[in-house]
């Protein structure tokens, strides 16, 4: 008899459950029918069967919830390898890519330095080197983040950056292979990062930045070469995240004619370059255009993602400047090798 008791209650309450929502719904329904005007029979049927909006599904344990895009899934070449964006990695001291880093086991110019030659008299060579069309090549380039705050509201970030890029007669067996050229370019900037738009054009405008910078050989004379630069900087970037361009302009500080190891450097290298920096999917592209419209200078690097950061490399160069011993000499050289970092 208990058992029957509990039953007869449980069904009671189902029937409560399920039939308490129709009776409410039927009251409802009634009470609505009852309004006079039109308009306000509507709105009342309205206000009782509207649906309520649907929460949102909590995703299933052990599987992550689906990611929306956004533009952090579209940082760019710059965005990327300047910090530039708020998730970026701050710890300072840490090293991190700058320019690409390769090695070309082939590099064939047509026009090989013999001589290389300077308005200042003791930077002059005398007698002509013995040089082989064919060397080796490599570069190596990274940066540090020194220093990072806020100024009024913008972000300032100071980085340390050191660029090495030495030409190897790896072929000249007679003269024990020398290094013929290593240059070596310490630089510090200090970098605004930004995030405009451009309107149509699909490009933003991603960063500005100011700094020092030292180029030299290492070299006595009459091989020696150098000179120091006021540098400032703009980078622009798609609003897809696949191609970018970085546009430098520099100031030559100047030096005492005595000291002088190159006083023309400017007249051949000019006070500016662009770099055009475009990828599509493993392929990645660079063009930099750089010189005066008399001596003018551009370079071509081709990349191919191999396995992981290694990358096929194929750098053409033809132009005045393709080191800084050969600043006043146009020559075309080409490359074959690998890259380990490249711009993106």
């Amino acid at each position: 008899m208990g058992y029957r008791k509990r039953s007869l209650g449980v069904g009671a309450g189902l029937s409560l459950c399920l039939l308490g929502p129709a009776a409410w719904a039927a009251e409802g329904a009634a009470a609505c029918a009852a309004e006079a005007g039109d308009q306000a029979r509507l709105a009342c049927y309205d206000r009782l069967f509207r649906a309520a909006p649907a929460a949102p599904v909590a995703p299933e344990a052990g599987r992550p919830a689906t990611l929306q895009p956004d533009r952090a899934a579209a940082d760019g070449m710059l965005t990327e390898r300047w910090g530039l964006g708020e998730e970026a990695d701050r710890r300072l001291f840490r090293i991190h890519a700058h320019r690409p880093t390769y090695i070309l086991p082939v590099r064939w110019s047509n026009a090989p330095n013999h001589q290389p030659t300077s308005p200042n008299p003791d930077n002059q060579v005398a007698s002509p080197d013995s040089l082989k069309a064919a060397e080796a090549k490599y570069q190596i380039s990274f940066k540090t983040l020194a220093y990072s705050d806020h100024w009024f509201g913008q972000r300032a970030d100071l980085w340390l950056g050191y660029t090495q890029q030495s030409s190897w007669q790896v072929y000249d067996r007679k003269n024990s292979a020398p290094f013929r050229e290593t240059d070596y370019e310490p630089e510090a900037m200090l970098v605004l990062p930004l995030d405009t738009s451009l309107g149509r054009t699909g490009l933003r405008l991603r960063m500005a930045g100011l700094g020092v910078n030292h180029q030299s050989n290492g070299r006595a004379n009459p091989y020696s070469r150098s000179w120091n630069r006021i540098m400032g900087q703009v980078g622009l970037e798609s609003d897809e995240g696949d191609f970018a361009v970085l546009l430098r302009g520099w100031q030559r500080m100047n030096e005492s004619a005595d000291k002088d190891d190159n006083p023309d450097i400017t007249h051949y290298l000019g006070h500016a370059d662009v770099q055009f920096l475009w990828r599509a999917g493993r392929n990645g592209f660079g063009v930099n255009l750089r010189g005066t419209p008399s001596h003018a200078a551009a370079k071509v690097d081709w990349s191919y993602q191999l396995h992981g950061g290694l990358r096929a490399y194929v750098q053409l160069f033809s132009g005045y400047g393709e080191s800084l011993i050969d600043y006043n000499h146009r020559q075309t050289t080409l490359g074959f090798g690998i890259s380990l970092v490249d711009w993106f």
